[in-house]
């Protein structure tokens, strides 16, 4: 969702609201554009927000876009105008040096539409699954910690990643189904939601 601004030709990316189109810690290239050349599913880095947001463009028209994250369940309060200072997304880098070009209008649009079925997909089994919560103890618990640099501490069984805590505290499971097989032991002082 965040974008820090590094430059206006660069952001590096935090945040849940893109996952699947970026990772936490990927740089973000900028390019400027006018806002009348701005097509539907073109990602943008929206400058007068603070922090600043990096969505997708989901509807527009000559007086204003509607941005959205392609995990997010309603699009954002505020609309772009014209006025409104943005930079287009046009590759992401990952830590490895890895480039890839960010999609735009159609094809962007489909991977909207991918990640909200996705999103909704995740959901419903964690609806379905819930009657299961009780017998969380029957989870194989995750045992090797591996501590990086940033603060993120992440769990595995094995060598099969578990789950992830952020340096801000936030727990999650690196996928759905992990939650349902495995449970992360929890460090003294601290809480683990699961």
């Amino acid at each position: 969702m965040y974008g820090v601004a590094d430059t206006v030709n660069e952001a590096f990316y935090t945040g849940d609201s893109m996952r699947g189109m970026f990772v936490p810690g990927e740089t973000l290239r900028l390019a400027e554009m006018p806002f009348e050349r701005l097509r539907t599913g073109d990602v943008v880095m929206i400058l007068d927000r603070s922090p600043h947001v990096v969505h997708r463009v989901v509807e527009k028209n000559a007086a204003y876009a509607v941005t959205m994250g392609d995990n997010n369940a309603r699009p954002d309060a505020l609309n772009m105008t014209p006025d409104s200072s943005f930079r287009v997304v046009t590759e992401a880098v990952s830590a490895d040096g890895e480039v890839r070009p960010v999609v735009g209008g159609e094809d962007g649009m489909r991977q909207f539409r991918r990640q909200q079925r996705n999103r909704k997909l995740r959901r419903l089994a964690a609806w379905a699954v819930r009657p299961l919560k009780p017998l969380k103890f029957l989870r194989i618990p995750a045992r090797r910690t591996e501590r990086f640099r940033d603060g993120t501490v992440q769990w595995s069984f094995g060598s099969i990643p578990v789950a992830a805590r952020s340096p801000s505290g936030r727990m999650m499971y690196l996928h759905w189904s992990k939650r349902l097989f495995f449970r992360v032991p929890e460090e003294p002082g601290r809480e683990v939601r699961s």
